[in-house]
């Protein structure tokens, strides 16, 4: 089968690879349908976020059809339609008996894409209790989107507003910027969104729950959304990175910030602020304890509709223009922004049918 493997920066190849068959009693492995590119990807190949192993291969937000069982299987069967999640834990360390199962310190060797063969691949090995079989009325793109939907509840998890009147405001429109709007309205809030680039801010308008709207800048949500050009700041939600330093003097008495973006970026803040103003700022990655669960709810419940924040689905061959959709130019080493409507981009290892 062909795998997009990780050589280091810059430097993945399309490679054939054996197949993967059942080793264990509990293995499961998929027939891989469709699998995105998480931001997580774009840090890996560009060397900014330098976690994954060389030569493991990508990917790790994936539906597919189970094509092998293993004999002590019974939750699944050869043909059903699944999601993967991809982040094992090992249950017994501090970490997971702490329901802190997103940094188990027996990860190593079992991430996703990371340390462990992911699915930008013909097929994908796991084991029963992290497949779940995806009902015949969602599609399998929607259903690729629950990893980073898992993702995003672990983060809302985490902000406790001062009440749900509280002024919120996520930047960046791109996958787990519209998610955390959904997510975030469905516990209460009502989130405005700002995002700079046109393409995507135009795709962001026609996506995003009742009463959410997005603007081009934080000065035109602060008026023409919430009425007030100085609006508070209670709860940010920065997909960007870029954010803490410029917004934080800002913060309202009570506020938070979260930081979800993997980019380096270094800020300076006042100290005195965080206590004199009882601000927090906090970050999130990875699921938590059960969001995967919670996710998978959303989706099939048709309470988050994921599969409209699909904008291109590409055969593997071409996961080069894949990743320059998302402003990631592989060929020409640089990362950079994008005129395109992008939003999630999904691979098809295979047929793609689903």
């Amino acid at each position: 089968m062909r795998a997009l493997t990780y050589l280091g920066p810059w430097n993945v190849e399309l490679r054939e690879v054996p197949d993967l068959h059942v080793v264990g009693d509990d293995d499961v492995v998929v027939e891989v349908k469709f699998c995105g590119i998480c931001g997580t990807d774009l840090g890996i190949v560009s060397g900014t976020y330098p976690v994954a192993v060389p030569g493991v291969t990508l990917g790790h937000e994936a539906s597919g059809v189970v094509a092998e069982i293993g004999p002590a299987v019974t939750e699944v069967r050869v043909g059903d339609r699944v999601v993967i999640n991809p982040t094992p834990f090992c249950g017994r360390c501090r970490m997971c008996r702490t329901q802190r199962i997103n940094h188990c310190v027996n990860k190593h060797g079992t991430e996703s894409g990371v340390s462990y063969d992911g699915a930008f691949a013909g097929r994908y090995r796991t084991t029963s209790a992290f497949v779940h079989v995806v009902p015949d009325h969602i599609s399998l793109e929607a259903a690729a989107l629950t990893e980073p939907l898992s993702c995003v509840l672990a983060g809302v998890r985490k902000i406790r507003p001062p009440s749900l009147s509280a002024f919120t405001y996520v930047f960046g429109a791109g996958p787990l910027g519209l998610l955390y709007a959904w997510a975030l309205s469905l516990s209460g809030l009502t989130p405005v969104v700002v995002e700079r680039s046109p393409a995507r801010l135009e795709f962001a308008r026609d996506r995003l729950p009742t009463g959410t709207r997005a603007y081009a800048s934080l000065d035109e949500a602060r008026s023409a959304f919430f009425g007030d050009p100085k609006a508070p700041l209670d709860v940010v939600v920065d997909t960007t990175s870029v954010m803490l330093e410029p917004l934080f003097p800002e913060l309202a008495c009570g506020g938070t910030f979260m930081s979800i973006g993997l980019k380096r970026q270094r800020a300076s803040i006042d100290t005195m602020l965080l206590a004199d103003r009882s601000l927090s700022v906090i970050g999130s990655i990875d699921s938590l304890h059960g969001s995967f669960v919670e996710a998978f709810h959303l989706v099939t419940s048709g309470r988050i509709p994921t599969g409209r924040l699909v904008t291109h689905v590409l055969p593997l061959d071409d996961h080069r223009k894949g990743f320059a959709a998302l402003g990631c130019d592989i060929a020409g080493q640089a990362m950079g922004s994008t005129d395109e409507a992008s939003c999630k981009v999904l691979l098809t290892p295979g047929d793609g049918d689903g």
